[in-house]
């Protein structure tokens, strides 16, 4: 059901998708610690406006198991996919071994998780790890996110490129590309971004935004955003999205924020 919003006459950018669930265009925002209350509040004002929620690193298993199983049930019934963030897996692979990931995946579907990314942020996916470990998230009926590129040193954009492609073939359903490789020390890898343009299906990439935490700035962040959607138009998939600026950034790939009319940018 499309959204009703005031000022019904003002025009509204026609290639960005309004409608959920979308298949381009998608908010991913990254959460830690959100309580129910907060979520209901944040899903009744931006709802129509998240498409992805990720519970990031391995917060998951703090939380009391009926908290979480809520949480992600409130998600879905917004037409929210619950996604399990990267550095799970990668303490459960380094922690217990390969061998104990498909039972984790189970639990994962348990409590009520969609999507699972496969990263390797701190823990080292030795030849073939990956893939095995997306066969194991599709054997669990569960849709794998595939991170690409790393958060200490840049890579080699062809390589970047390659594993992109790498990671759709081998069956991820989106590929995930890590924002410290998009913004190194603070600005927009245009020479990146314009390969993956001209070289990847970037429906299927999600392209995370840089974040306080690992040194970037409000001003460094808004820049990269306004950046991916001057390139890609308004329906780039955007990945980390605070949950404090979930309706500002929709405002950006309207052309209704601060940075003005896309066509200004």
């Amino acid at each position: 059901m499309a959204l009703i919003t005031a000022f019904p006459e003002i025009p509204l950018d026609p290639r960005r998708s309004l409608e959920k669930p979308r298949t381009s265009g998608l908010t991913m925002v990254t959460d830690y610690q959100m309580s129910i209350d907060g979520l209901a509040g944040l899903l009744s004002v931006a709802g129509n406006y998240i498409d992805i929620f990720k519970v990031a690193t391995g917060t998951a298993r703090l939380f009391p198991r009926a908290h979480l199983v809520e949480k992600l049930s409130l998600l879905r019934r917004h037409q929210v996919r619950p996604f399990l963030g990267g550095q799970m897996q990668e303490y459960v692979l380094h922690t217990m071994g390969v061998e104990a990931l498909p039972e984790h995946f189970q639990e994962a579907r348990a409590v009520g998780f969609d999507m699972i990314e496969i990263s390797d942020n701190v823990v080292e996916l030795g030849d073939g790890v990956r893939d095995r470990m997306i066969r194991m998230v599709q054997d669990a009926g569960l849709a794998p996110v595939g991170e690409v590129g790393d958060k200490r040193d840049s890579s080699n954009h062809a390589e970047l490129v390659q594993q992109v492609k790498d990671v759709l073939a081998s069956g991820a359903e989106l590929a995930m590309i890590e924002g410290q490789e998009l913004m190194p020390g603070g600005t927009p890898n245009q020479d990146l971004i314009m390969m993956l343009k001209d070289n990847v299906d970037v429906r299927k990439c999600m392209f995370e935004l840089s974040m306080p935490r690992v040194g970037s700035t409000t001003v460094q962040i808004y820049a990269g955003k306004k950046f991916l959607v001057k390139t890609f138009g308004p329906d780039v998939n955007l990945g980390n999205v605070t949950t404090d600026v979930v309706i500002e950034t929709e405002t950006t790939r309207l052309g209704l924020g601060s940075a003005g009319p896309l066509s200004l940018m």
